[in-house]
This record gives structure tokens, C-alpha cells and sequence, in this order.
């Protein structure tokens, strides 16, 4: 049996990781050098967007440490014969590398059971539907290397689209320039971004949020694989998404969608009012 291990900045809610069936290693956020919580465990997404609007200095976040990895690398190997751990992107991360150092110290233990660090090259509900299709993958008895073989496959088709109310949070945090941004909040210009190859790049710009919303709808409407999973996530506008569902459910009545909030490390750039889908695209 395979072990799936993964970052909780793939932002499975506790629910769904459990009913998959996945390891999550907690990520941290940092207040302060007295206030440190491990995410989804100590903190969840409702509580850090009701104090981020009162925070005078945004919170930093950590991704799992050494023993973070190893400790549930141990776990895994209580009931696994192999163990996989799918990681956030290495272009934006050092979880990537982090684990691939717990592994090697780990062997150099005695530890034995395989562990595969893959780098999914996606972060948030990207990250989470990489991890979805592998939990699926394992519970039908495949191997870490036909997991890995058929994420290779998965991998390019994911689409993630999301627009977001303001570029302030992203500019506090370090995550885009500060004139680009400033242009935008004053000219009420959205960007819509998209996460690919690792990163995150806009793809175009619109004025006004409702219609950056409606761009990102619509976005899902042209490129989805109409039948499948969706992830419909959103920070703080879980109206919104309900709303957005039951549109997208008059396009596509067979897609499963599942509502999720952004997750806290992701939440501290995105700041409230994030929309956004993670789905399979269909081939061109």
C-alpha cells in the first residue's frame, strides 16, 4: 500500500484529506516569535481572515521543517509499504527539498520503507487536485511509480484560475511589486492569474471584481473537462461560491464541485475575497 504525504498548503480541508486518506505535514504561520500556529491544527481559515484586516504587520509563513517530514514520514511507515510525498512547488518552496533531506536523513537511520518526494509544480487547490488523483490512484492498490507515471500525465491539464478583490495582501507579503499593484487598486484593475509551470503568471486584466469574477467563470466554462472534480475555492466570500456553484452547475450538471476556503498560508497574500477554480482542462 502506498502512504500519500502532502503540505496542508494544499488546502484539503482536515474532512476531505482524511477521506482520502492523505497525510498532510503542517505548514506554520507566525504572528509573532510568541505566536506560531500549525495550520489547519491551530488556526483555520475562518479565524486568520477575521485578523488579518486588523493585523498592522502581515504574519509570515513556514513550510514543514526536518521533523515535521520525518515524524510523518514514521507515521506512514506504521501502515504503508511505500511511501509518497507530493510537494508544493519547488519554484516557489522549499518543501520540495526539505522532504528530499528528511528522506536522506531517514535512510541514513535505517529507515527502509520507499519514500518518492514528487514536485507537483502547484501550490493550494492545484497542489490538492494532484493529491486527490493520487489518494484515488493508491486506494486502487497502484504502486508509488504508476502514481507517479500517471501524475506525470495529470499534471500539465490542471487549470487553475482565480482573480482577487485586492493586491494589497499579495504586496505586503512580498509578492508583487509595489507600483504595479498600487496602479491597479487605484485604476480598480484585476488581474486574472493562473498557476503554470510553477508560478504564478496573469493571463489578462479586467476592471472591477464582479467582473473579474465573471472572467474566471468563464475561463472554467472554456477550458474544463466538463463531468469531472472542480474545486471552487474562495477567502472569506463563501456566499459568492455557493452563487458561482450553482451557476457553473447550469453549464456542466455533471461536474462535482467542491467548495473550499483558502487556506491560512495561502489566505495571508491572497487576503479576503479570493476566487478561483482547480480542475482538469480538457484537450485541446
Amino acid at each position: 500500500m502506498v502512504a500519500v504525504v502532502t503540505n496542508s498548503v494544499c488546502d484539503l480541508s482536515p474532512e476531505l484529506a482524511e477521506e482520502y486518506g492523505v497525510l498532510m505535514i503542517p505548514d506554520v504561520i507566525i504572528f509573532s516569535e510568541s505566536e506560531q500556529f500549525r495550520n489547519n491544527l491551530e488556526i483555520d481559515p475562518p479565524t486568520l481572515f477575521a485578523r488579518l484586516p486588523r493585523c498592522e504587520k502581515l504574519p509570515t509563513t513556514a513550510h514543514p521543517n526536518l521533523q515535521l517530514n520525518m515524524d510523518t514520514f514514521r507515521r506512514a511507515a506504521e501502515y504503508a509499504d511505500e511511501i509518497l510525498c507530493i510537494s508544493p512547488t519547488s519554484r516557489m518552496s522549499g518543501a520540495y527539498s526539505t522532504a528530499c533531506s528528511s528522506r536522506t536523513l531517514l535512510i541514513e537511520q535505517g529507515f527502509t520503507t520507499p519514500i518518492t518526494v514528487y514536485d507537483s509544480l502547484q501550490i493550494s487547490f492545484g497542489l490538492g487536485t494532484l493529491v486527490r488523483e493520487a489518494a484515488k490512484l493508491a486506494k486502487r492498490g497502484c504502486s508509488a511509480a504508476q502514481i507517479v507515471a500517471e501524475l506525470d500525465v495529470i499534471r500539465p491539464k490542471i487549470g487553475v484560475y482565480f482573480a482577487m478583490q485586492s493586491l494589497e495582501y499579495a504586496r505586503r507579503g512580498g509578492r508583487v511589486g509595489a507600483i504595479r499593484v498600487l496602479a491597479a487598486d487605484l485604476l480598480k484593475v484585476k488581474p486574472i492569474l493562473t498557476f503554470r509551470d510553477g508560478l504564478v503568471k496573469d493571463i489578462g486584466v479586467v476592471r472591477g471584481y464582479d467582473n473579474a469574477v465573471a472572467r474566471v467563470v468563464e475561463l472554467y466554462r472554456k477550458r474544463a473537462a466538463f463531468g469531472g472534480d472542480v474545486f471552487l475555492f474562495h477567502s472569506d466570500r463563501e456566499e459568492l461560491a455557493r452563487k458561482i456553484r450553482l451557476e457553473l452547475l447550469e453549464t456542466d450538471p455533471d461536474c462535482r464541485i467542491h467548495i473550499g476556503w483558502v487556506g491560512a498560508v495561502i489566505g495571508v497574500y491572497t487576503g479576503p475575497g479570493c476566487i478561483g477554480f482547480a480542475f482538469l482542462e480538457r484537450d485541446a
